[in-house]
């Protein structure tokens, strides 16, 4: 595959990715946002695909196999059957207003490229605009968890956060190495395991709201 068109293939899917973070910060539904995460995995296995065709990189092929299955199937049922064993009916309530959410979301994309703008050096040809939609990927992650109130649309804004991280590192370094993806892959699925625990034990019939946590305290 000749290099201008895998830049061309990573900035397509790049902006994919930032429309999965648009429907992740004004969906006002939980599966919604679960759906959205499974997609932007799958867009981000694809990336690594194209950079491991591009590159002849075979530890790319393995980690966006394990993107597939973990991050794309894996993580997203598991969260859906958290949400299906709590009965979750309620639509997901926003700390911060949804415009507002949205317009920050916006802010948060133009100074990541500004950012990345000032860091010509550091760009990759390979990877065309990859970097300032990494770190909006991720910034836009910590977004997520900032506006909601609920524990699951938290961990959806996780994995979101995860998700740009590795972008970045597809950047920046044109494949983050394997060891190192497998055990971000394996801390993730640890803390979903427990996060589902905890919301199951916390909460048995409504979804866990973590302002009524603070009443544990007491």
């Amino acid at each position: 595959m000749s290099s201008p068109l895998a830049t061309a293939l990573i900035d397509y899917l790049g902006a994919l990715l930032l429309f999965t973070m648009i429907v992740i910060l004004g969906s006002s539904q939980l599966y919604r946002t679960i759906y959205a995460v499974a997609a932007q995995s799958a867009f981000l296995a694809a990336a690594a695909a194209v950079l491991a065709i591009a590159t002849r990189n075979l530890d790319l092929w393995v980690i966006a196999g394990i993107t597939i299955v973990v991050k794309a199937v894996l993580l997203p049922w598991l969260l859906i059957g958290v949400v299906r064993r709590i009965g979750v009916k309620r639509e997901i309530e926003p700390v911060v207003p949804t415009l507002l959410t949205l317009a920050i979301a916006a802010g948060t994309v133009v100074l990541s490229f500004q950012l990345a703008a000032s860091l010509g050096a550091v760009r990759q040809t390979v990877t065309g605009n990859a970097l300032p939609v990494g770190v909006a990927l991720t910034l836009l992650g910590v977004l997520v968890m900032a506006s909601r109130k609920t524990a699951l649309a938290q961990m959806v804004g996780l994995f979101a956060c995860e998700n740009g991280i590795f972008f970045t590192a597809i950047a920046v370094s044109q494949g983050m190495p394997l060891i190192i993806e497998i055990g971000v892959l394996l801390d993730v699925v640890l803390g979903a395991l427990v996060m589902g625990i905890f919301v199951l034990r916390v909460r048995s019939s409504v979804d866990a709201d973590i302002a009524d946590l603070s009443r544990l305290r007491a």
